[in-house]
C-alpha cells in the first residue's frame, strides 16, 4: 500500500495491493508523509473504497473541510446503520451525513435549531430509520457532548431513507408525504382496524415506499398481474372494498403529485390492503 496523495494530517489517498485507490483516515496518518511512503498501519482508523470518481472527489473535499472528530463519528455511525438496515446503502451516505452532522453541531453552537415538519410522517412511515436517527443523536451527545434536539433525528433519518432508496434528497419529503397520505387513506377506508404492529403492515409500508420511489424516478413495473384478466377480475370482485381503497390512493397521488398508478399497482395494493385488514 503506497501513498499517492497527502490530503491533510489525518487523511491520505493510497493505492492498495490490488491497484485500487482508497482514502484512509486516522489521527496524524498524513503527518510528515509524502508520495510513495507507506501509511502507518497502526494509525489507520477508517478506509474508504469509493468507486465513483465524482463521489471520491466529494469525499476528499468533505475530509478536508470537516473536523476529523466529526468524520470519525459519522463513519462509525454509518457502520452501525449499515449493520441494522436490510439491503445496500448508497456509498454517498458518509458524505451527506458527515456534512449534515457537522453543520448541525455548528448551528447548535450558534443557537440555531430547526423544526422538522415531517416528524410525525417519518415516525409513522419510516420508524426504523427514525430509531437509527435517534441513536445517532444520542451518540453525538455521548461522544461530543453536543445535545441536538429530537427533530434532528428526523433529518438524519431522511438521509438514511435517501441512501436506502437511492433517491434525491429533495424527493424524500414528497415520498414521505405520499407514503403517509396513502397510509392515512388505508386507515380511514378500513375503519381504523389495522394492526400497525403486524408484519403485514410493515410489508405494506415497504411496498408504499418503493412505489413512491418508482413514481418519483419514473420507473414502471411491467404489467404482469393485470394481463391476466381473470385474476384481475377476481381481485376486484373478491377484494372490492380494498380495491376501492386503492382507487382513493390512486386519486390522491394523481391530484397531489401528478403521478399515475398502473393497474398492476392497484391490484398489488388491494392484496396488501386485504392482508392488513384481516
Amino acid at each position: 500500500m503506497k501513498i499517492i496523495k497527502v490530503i491533510n494530517n489525518n487523511t491520505v489517498s493510497v493505492i492498495d495491493d490490488k491497484g485500487k485507490e482508497q482514502i484512509i483516515s486516522g489521527k496524524g496518518i498524513g503527518f510528515g508523509k509524502k508520495y510513495g511512503d507507506e501509511p502507518d498501519k497502526d494509525k489507520i482508523q477508517k478506509m474508504y473504497l469509493v468507486t465513483d470518481s465524482e463521489l471520491r472527489k466529494r469525499l476528499i473535499e468533505c475530509l478536508t473541510e470537516i473536523p476529523y472528530e466529526h468524520i470519525k463519528l459519522t463513519a462509525d455511525l454509518v457502520d452501525y446503520i449499515s449493520s441494522h438496515i436490510d439491503g445496500q446503502l448508497n456509498e454517498s451516505l458518509i458524505i451527506t451525513l458527515s456534512d449534515h452532522i457537522s453543520f448541525a453541531i455548528e448551528r447548535k453552537k450558534q443557537g440555531l435549531e430547526f423544526d422538522n415538519p415531517l416528524m410525525d410522517a417519518i415516525s409513522d412511515c419510516f420508524p426504523k430509520e427514525l430509531a437509527l436517527g435517534r441513536y445517532c443523536v444520542a451518540e453525538i451527545y455521548q461522544r461530543l457532548g453536543v445535545e441536538l434536539r429530537g427533530d434532528e433525528a428526523g433529518f438524519i433519518a431522511m438521509h438514511i431513507i435517501n441512501a436506502r432508496l437511492g433517491t434525491k434528497m429533495e424527493q424524500i419529503q414528497d415520498i414521505t408525504k405520499m407514503v403517509n397520505g396513502c397510509a392515512e387513506i388505508a386507515d380511514a377506508c378500513l375503519s381504523g382496524k389495522i394492526n400497525k404492529t403486524s408484519v403485514a403492515y410493515e410489508r405494506f409500508l415497504v411496498h408504499l415506499k418503493y412505489l413512491a420511489k418508482r413514481l418519483f424516478k419514473s420507473q414502471e413495473l411491467p404489467n404482469v398481474l393485470s394481463r391476466d384478466e381473470e385474476f384481475a377480475d377476481i381481485i376486484k370482485k373478491k377484494f372490492k372494498k380494498q380495491y376501492k381503497c386503492a382507487k382513493h390512493m390512486q386519486d390522491h397521488i394523481l391530484k397531489n403529485y401528478a403521478k399515475t398508478i398502473s393497474e398492476d399497482e392497484m391490484i398489488t395494493l388491494s392484496i396488501h390492503l386485504k392482508k392488513i385488514s384481516g
